[in-house]
């Protein structure tokens, strides 16, 4: 396994400001000689949540863990939170998605099935780099090229996508929007949807007691009233923040029948990614 940390403002030559993070740590299959052929992987950029009040560990190297042993070279984003607010995270994001497509062929992975994964608030961010490529923070930044950080897949996970009252996060939101000037309403992720959007995978539990399974409902909806491409599955049971579902991700073994139903996102996910061409190629 090859791993590296890659400071993606200095990548891009882009000024850090009040951001102390931005960062991509990569988690690589490489190249064994011994073989005589070079293979090409999908990619998989995972974006844990946290609130946008911090960055959580559950969620990132155990989810990155598991698309590595499906073949992908993993990539996860450690962006930055409250009190940092927008444009500094979709920014950190964009340019994440956007150092994977210029360096495809140098990692080893291919350009083109580039996928994404994000947990609660980072599937927040996950929608927005989805939906709004060409925010205006994006556009002044990166111009025309900022259609390429919309991924080739997203996964949601218990996503936070609304802003309706009721149904938002709202600590999440109001973390995200903090005192840039902009509101929950503007990313209130599921107005926001429009033809073009690339293959969708969404999972959520009824009993999510934090990011009421609303979120999910709506984004699907809005989803399929574009003819998108996307799979919604429903858990009966579970709490937020489930991550891997497993052992990895809490203190002890999980004993509950749910966790081990709700782990079936895992290759559920993988079965739709790998119907959308995301496997590794011989060269």
């Amino acid at each position: 396994m090859l791993t590296e940390t890659i400071d993606l403002y200095k990548y891009f030559g882009v000024a850090r400001g009040a951001a102390k993070s931005g960062k991509l740590r990569a988690m690589r299959h490489g190249q064994m000689a011994e073989l005589g052929v070079v293979k090409e992987r999908p990619a998989m950029l995972v974006i844990p949540g946290g609130a946008y009040a911090f960055v959580s560990s559950r969620e990132g190297d155990p989810v990155a863990q598991y698309y590595f042993s499906q073949g992908f070279d993993a990539f996860v984003l450690e962006y930055d939170v409250a009190p940092v607010c927008y444009p500094a995270q979709i920014v950190e994001a964009g340019m994440a998605m956007l150092y994977l497509r210029r360096e495809a062929k140098k990692l080893g992975i291919d350009g083109g099935r580039i996928a994404a994964v994000g947990f609660s608030a980072g599937g927040h961010l996950l929608g927005c780099i989805s939906l709004l490529w060409d925010d205006p923070a994006l556009v002044s930044m990166f111009g025309k090229e900022c259609e390429g950080i919309r991924p080739d897949a997203s996964v949601y996970s218990y996503a936070v996508i609304s802003g309706q009252k009721g149904v938002a996060h709202e600590g999440s939101l109001n973390n995200f929007c903090g005192n840039s000037g902009r509101n929950a309403e503007e990313y209130s992720l599921e107005k926001r949807v429009r033809p073009g959007v690339s293959p969708s995978f969404i999972w959520a539990t009824t009993t999510d007691d934090a990011v009421p399974v609303e979120n999910s409902v709506l984004l699907y909806s809005a989803l399929h009233a574009v003819g998108a491409d996307v799979e919604m599955h429903l858990f009966a049971k579970g709490q937020h923040g489930l991550s891997t579902c497993d052992e990895e991700v809490y203190p002890q073994r999980p004993e509950e029948a749910f966790y081990a139903h709700c782990r079936h996102w895992l290759g559920l996910s993988s079965e739709f990614l790998r119907a959308r061409g995301f496997a590794v190629k011989t060269l």
